[in-house]
């Protein structure tokens, strides 16, 4: 049952989603704090919940692919209703929780958040292959409400390079999967970018969208100005390797098999310049 649990919530995803909300904290603030853990928790228990209703929203489609036939709504081991009931609460809690800690500015984030993803990009991915790059908005939401756990102002230009960054970096995640499970999306029905550009033009844009990612990334760096020489020369190293492994997708005969191991390169770079700016900003503090 716990194993069902953390499969229909994506806790794993949930949570990693979540520690978006806690770098932001600590590049707002840099200190750490008992608010930042709880911010952190609201947005995993959010995360959750929308996850869960996704769920249930799709478990037909979920069904028919190999890679996700096994969650218990899409293989009938618990009921549409069951997930329905699981959403709620986690989404009803977390509503809770951040208005303890931000008031209804928390509340309105939140239940934007719920708005887009269930009631705008669910239904929208269904018929546009290009639902990705207005569903990218939802990635800004876990920083925000960790800047503003911190006490500061969303007009600020370090969480305008920090929201730029994090916006940009999710329209290349998504489409190195597209290309990683092109046939199940196909057969239950998507619209993908690979059908829509065909792969070697997909393989072109994912390529620009991480130079363009690469590029708010050193956005990101000279507006937070860090000032430790050893983590300046670590960030550049991220950049460096980012756009190496970007470069494989150039390839005419990249094998989509591939773009598994691009897709952990790059993310494991972009998510490293993230943590090296928040280590640097406790760093000045401390």
């Amino acid at each position: 049952m716990i194993k069902d649990f953390l499969v229909l919530t994506k806790f794993f995803l949930s949570f990693a989603v979540s520690l978006s909300a806690l770098f932001a904290y600590i590049m707002a603030k840099g200190e750490i704090g008992t608010d930042m853990f709880l911010a952190t928790f609201a947005v995993l228990l959010v995360a959750m919940g929308v996850s869960t209703l996704n769920q249930v929203q799709e478990y037909k489609e979920d069904a028919l692919m190999e890679r996700t036939k096994h969650r218990p709504l899409a293989s009938g081991k618990w009921s549409p209703s069951t997930g329905i009931i699981i959403a709620a609460v986690l989404i009803i809690s977390s509503l809770f929780m951040i208005y303890d800690l931000l008031g209804f500015i928390g509340v309105d984030l939140f239940l934007f958040s719920f708005i887009w993803y269930n009631a705008f990009y669910t239904p929208l991915k269904k018929k546009s292959a290009l639902a990705v790059v207005p569903g990218a908005i939802l990635g800004v939401i876990p920083p925000a409400v960790g800047w503003l756990t911190a006490g500061h102002s969303l007009g600020e230009p370090q969480f305008f390079a920090l929201g730029l960054f994090y916006f940009v970096w999710q329209v290349p995640h998504f489409w190195l999967l597209v290309m990683l499970h092109y046939g199940d999306y196909k057969g239950a029905g998507y619209p993908t970018a690979m059908r829509l550009f065909g792969k070697l033009s997909l393989q072109r844009l994912t390529y620009f969208w991480l130079m363009l990612t690469i590029m708010t990334g050193y956005f990101m760096v000279t507006v937070f100005q860090p000032k430790s020489t050893v983590i300046i020369g670590l960030l550049i190293l991220t950049g460096i390797l980012g756009f190496i492994s970007s470069l494989q997708l150039l390839n005419k005969d990249f094998d989509l098999s591939r773009a598994r191991k691009v897709f952990w390169q790059i993310n494991l770079a972009f998510l490293g310049t993230v943590i090296l700016i928040s280590i640097d900003e406790f760093l000045k503090v401390h």
